[in-house]
């Protein structure tokens, strides 16, 4: 195994994925670990205890290799929106409530009365009132992420992009004064991503086989990460993951904010990543066909023949971006007999939807995209690929990486640089 230079270290719901970049920022290798999800009768939480079996795991194995004498830096990402709650020693107080958890829909209509940004996200805020006021864990507030730079430094800390969902502010970079007030010392100190937060432990280092004088840095969310890992850099550079749904994230000169919208901005050095994500995507089309039918079906579509169908293609009832709707109901039809003409009119009412995703950007200020970097599986499709650049009227190409855990990698290679994470 190569030696690596610097780690990315993504954490997700059933396990996390470590990828190491060389000198040259070329990725070497990619390592995973894998955890138990139990089921639940209702929530969604994990124990860290899991979380952090699984890293140490893997990163005793990879150290026991020697891959890691040469690691500079590291820095972590996690899902957005996932909370637990940790003692003034950093030690967990319990399970962490996932990022999908309803719970502390009470506390954020609560939360919504104070003196805050009506388009403030505060969804993870409200999941650590839930802890405190239903649970009695009056500890101090981490993400995911912050999770783990706690245990590897002992410093309480977050990065602008996970603390988002906590309140913080991603233009003024400033806890709003209401939560101050509100909240006080609990709120973590805020970082930009791929910073340098502080060297690992002494005790760690030695575990794992690290060097002492390996940086941790401020790390940022799953999505975040995937923008990094794609090889957007300019404003302009859109980027699409063709999951389960349809996200879109754009590299912006200005932050756009717009709740009505389902639009919000996140810190990318120093610029912005004007975000919104749609529910059309590849869960509706796994409704009707299947891997095969599509690859099939799709050679016999004609790219350049026009939208006629009008689709705004949903597995089920409600929108939330380019337009909150909760009440929107799928628009699949007529449906044609031909099985290639209905996918063809899936395939552009979903090409439909991004390209209005991204004017909507633009009309509340965002830069103008210019080409579009494709992720997840609607990715590899060449006449989706097609039908989407005539709709977009720009570029569109593959995504360089796909791996968040290469975009965490990335960031913390910023880290070991003079400038941090400006441009």
């Amino acid at each position: 195994m190569s030696a690596a230079r610097h780690l990315g270290i993504d954490v997700g719901t059933s396990g996390l994925r470590v990828a190491a970049l060389g000198a040259d920022g070329e990725c070497l290798w990619l390592e995973k670990a894998d955890w138990p999800v139990p089921a639940v009768d209702h929530g969604h939480e994990q124990d860290p205890a899991l979380w952090w079996a699984a890293f140490d795991g893997l990163m005793c194995r990879l150290g026991e290799t020697g891959g890691l004498t040469e690691v500079d830096s590291l820095a972590f990402a996690g899902t957005s929106g996932t909370v637990l709650t940790i003692d003034t020693d950093g030690r967990p107080q319990g399970p962490a409530l996932m990022y999908d958890d309803p719970r502390g829909d009470e506390s954020l209509v609560a939360l919504r009365r104070l003196d805050l940004d009506p388009d403030a996200q505060l969804s993870a805020l409200a999941r650590w009132r839930f802890l405190a006021e239903k649970r009695g864990r009056a500890g101090r507030p981490v993400s995911q992420a912050d999770w783990f730079v706690t245990r590897l430094t002992g410093r309480h800390v977050s990065d602008s992009n996970n603390a988002l969902k906590w309140g913080f502010g991603a233009v003024t970079e400033q806890w709003p004064a209401a939560l101050l007030d509100r909240f006080g010392d609990q709120l973590p100190e805020v970082h930009r991503p791929g910073t340098a937060v502080a060297p690992i432990t002494p005790d760690l280092a030695r575990h794992w086989n690290l060097p002492e004088t390996t940086i941790v840095a401020a790390g940022t969310t799953d999505s975040m990460a995937a923008l990094w890992a794609s090889g957007a850099t300019a404003e302009g550079d859109g980027v699409t993951s063709l999951g389960s749904t349809l996200a879109l994230k754009l590299i912006s000169a200005t932050p756009v904010s717009d709740a009505a919208s389902g639009v919000y901005s996140h810190r990318f050095g120093d610029r912005f990543a004007v975000s919104g994500a749609s529910n059309t995507g590849g869960r509706v089309l796994a409704a009707f066909f299947d891997s095969e039918e599509l690859a099939s079906l799709s050679e016999s579509i004609d790219p350049t023949a026009p939208d006629t169908l009008g689709y705004w293609p949903l597995a089920g009832r409600g929108e939330r971006f380019p337009v909150v709707a909760p009440d929107m109901s799928p628009r699949l039809t007529p449906r044609p007999d031909d099985p290639a003409a209905f996918l063809g009119g899936m395939l552009r009412g979903i090409a439909r939807i991004e390209a209005l995703g991204y004017r909507r950007f633009a009309a509340l200020g965002g830069t103008a995209v210019r080409r579009v970097l494709s992720s997840g599986g609607g990715a590899h499709n060449p006449v989706f690929s097609r039908i989407r650049a005539r709709a977009l009227g720009v570029p569109v190409q593959t995504a360089e990486h796909t791996e968040a855990a290469v975009g965490a990698a990335r960031l913390a290679q910023r880290a070991t640089r003079a400038d941090g994470a400006s441009e």
